[in-house]
């Protein structure tokens, strides 16, 4: 399992081994599709970057909406890990979640 961290350094949630995205109470939030992420309901959110964060270019024209996915069972929770440094973000870029 991948953990995803706001550029404050807080854990949000991860990805499962097969690119879902849980929040860190288990709650599907979405699917990851080539470092492309996609809400739950198809929506798209952002890259992934440096594979601990998902960020949103402000300037650039996103990805028309995908077909909604069926919600996957709940995960095995994972112990949360502890929060980690804040990053500086790209020029344009912030947040999806």
């Amino acid at each position: 399992m991948n953990p995803i961290f706001r550029s404050n350094g807080i854990y949000i949630g991860f990805i499962s081994s097969d690119g879902i995205l849980f929040s860190r109470d288990g709650e599907y939030l979405g699917w990851v599709e080539d470092d492309f992420v996609w809400d739950s309901k198809g929506k798209f959110r952002g890259q992934l970057w440096n594979n601990r964060y998902i960020i949103l270019n402000k300037f650039a024209v996103s990805p028309i909406p995908r077909t909604p996915r069926l919600a996957p069972l709940n995960p095995i929770i994972p112990p949360p890990p502890v929060n980690i440094p804040a990053v500086a973000l790209p020029t344009g870029w912030s947040d999806a979640f």
